[in-house]
């Protein structure tokens, strides 16, 4: 992911094993939810951000789920 924020907007991109996309979200706080589209299917990013690191849950369009974590670079 390559995001940026404006006010409680995020947008910017995806690239990884989906492909490529534009990404739209909303930051609230220390939550944050984001989402892409993939051979038609949301794929849903939420999640909590601790200082420099991320981690959260993500809904593969109805498909499965998984978890996630993340750190800025």
């Amino acid at each position: 992911f390559n995001l940026k924020q404006e006010g409680n907007a995020l947008s910017g991109t995806y690239a990884g094993a989906f492909g490529e996309a534009p990404v739209t979200g909303t930051v609230s706080g220390n939550t944050f939810a984001v989402k892409f589209q993939s051979m038609g299917a949301d794929i849903v990013y939420t999640g909590t951000r601790d200082g420099n690191k991320i981690a959260g849950d993500v809904d593969f369009g109805g498909q499965g789920k998984g978890t996630f974590k993340g750190q800025k670079r």
